[in-house]
């Protein structure tokens, strides 16, 4: 196989990195992937840099922290006026409730 005809191929798993480095591949291209890697060094250092990448990201989301109560409170205040506006849309629990719901699941001791 002459490398012209490996490139599309390779196209495909360069694509295929990201999900990879979050373990989202399924099982049978998380294979194609190890195997191209094995023996790819090139693509090796480009896997190399997308795991660095998305660790960056992520501290840096992490280091962000939560909004706060106030601006949640404006936030949920605004989609709930939004959805009471909506004329012929069936509304469902207020999303305030919603995400008080959730955080009492979450946090046991945040009950309103």
């Amino acid at each position: 196989m002459t490398a012209a005809n490996r490139q599309p191929g390779r196209q495909k798993i360069e694509k295929l990195l990201p999900w990879h480095a979050t373990g989202t591949l399924s099982r049978r291209d998380a294979d194609r992937v190890e195997q191209a890697l094995a023996s790819d060094c090139e693509l090796a250092r480009l896997y190399e840099l997308v795991r660095r990448e998305l660790a960056e990201t992520i501290l840096l989301n992490e280091t962000l922290g939560a909004p706060s109560a106030r601006a949640m409170e404006k936030l949920f205040a605004s989609i709930n006026a939004e959805e009471a506006r909506a004329p012929s849309r069936r509304r469902g629990p207020s999303v305030e409730r919603d995400y008080a719901r959730e955080t009492a699941r979450e946090k046991p001791g945040l009950t309103k």
